[in-house]
């Protein structure tokens, strides 16, 4: 298959942050602000080092591309940029305090309904199509949702706050076309390092000392967010966008089976029903994607 590295590339991704929860939970001693603080800045510095190390000829070219805007399209452009990273703060926020505080279901949860909240989001913000089986699996999300919701309000609402920031995040970035997404990525990290800054004594009460904390913060930069992201980009390049789209539940398939193996998190009937309900919900959105990989993977098989 010759696109077998891409695939592997894709697949890595994911499964990498199906993991996510496991150092996370580490440190769960230490405040979340802290924890979002300091995997900004390694996170930062990593891409910093990526951009001026191996993409300055991008970074020249996507300069060039903004100069060539008019004056309108160049304010929008770095508009969604920096609502990008506004978006990135409350979105891993609300993640790293839904896993270290709540449970790691309502995470899981979180980002299975983010695909169909993204076509949602689309289809009102940017005037894309849903088939009617779409919005049939539409329909099983919300009746999903509301089941969510009765058994517990609360986490209804992390899940759905997680979701949505994550969604608008990629609906948003949709018409930031013509750029490299790493450097794109390294700006929105700067931007939201620098809001963060602002708010650093909220954040950071009680600096954390001792080589644990810094370790694990260091390794979450690096291997759970710069490096899926890189494997995703790199995916990106020979796989389309439909293909990604069903690789992305690997995260909350691995993200589930580690809350209920690892961490013992138990799971009532009206959740069960729920979690079928969007799992439902899941294949009929999909369904047409699902059909295109069958075809292309047997194709490549064959």
């Amino acid at each position: 298959m010759n696109n077998a590295r891409h695939y592997l590339a894709g697949i890595a991704a994911f499964v990498i942050w199906g993991f996510f929860s496991l150092p996370l939970r580490a440190i769960s001693d230490y405040s979340v602000g802290a924890i979002l603080y300091f995997r900004i800045l390694f996170s930062c510095l990593v891409l910093i080092v990526i951009v001026f190390g191996f993409k300055r000829a991008e970074l020249k070219r996507n300069l060039a591309v903004l100069r060539s805007y008019s004056p309108g399209q160049r304010n929008i452009t770095i508009l969604l940029t920096m609502a990008g990273g506004a978006l990135l703060i409350v979105n891993w926020l609300t993640f790293i305090y839904i896993v270290n505080n709540v449970n790691i279901k309502t995470a899981s949860f979180a980002y299975m309904i983010c695909p169909v909240m993204t076509a949602l989001l689309g289809y009102f913000m940017l005037n894309e199509k849903l088939t009617n089986v779409q919005w049939v699996a539409v329909t099983l999300c919300t009746v999903s949702c509301v089941l969510m919701g009765i058994n517990s309000s609360l986490e209804l609402g992390y899940s759905f706050l997680t979701a949505f920031t994550y969604a608008l995040y990629l609906v948003s970035q949709r018409r930031n076309q013509g750029f490299d997404r790493m450097i794109m990525l390294g700006i929105q990290v700067l931007f939201s390092f620098v809001i963060l800054n602002l708010f650093f004594s909220v954040l950071v009460t009680d600096l954390p000392s001792g080589p644990r904390f810094y370790g694990y913060t260091f390794m979450i930069a690096v291997v759970f967010t710069v490096l899926p992201l890189f494997l995703n980009l790199f995916a990106l390049n020979k796989i389309n966008s439909a293909t990604i789209g069903i690789l992305l539940y690997l995260n909350p398939i691995f993200n589930f089976s580690i809350a209920f193996i690892v961490f013992k998190e138990s799971v009532n009937m009206i959740q069960i029903v729920g979690y079928s309900i969007i799992v439902i919900a899941v294949f009929l959105f999909n369904y047409p994607a699902f059909k295109k990989v069958r075809s292309v993977m047997t194709e490549k098989l064959t």
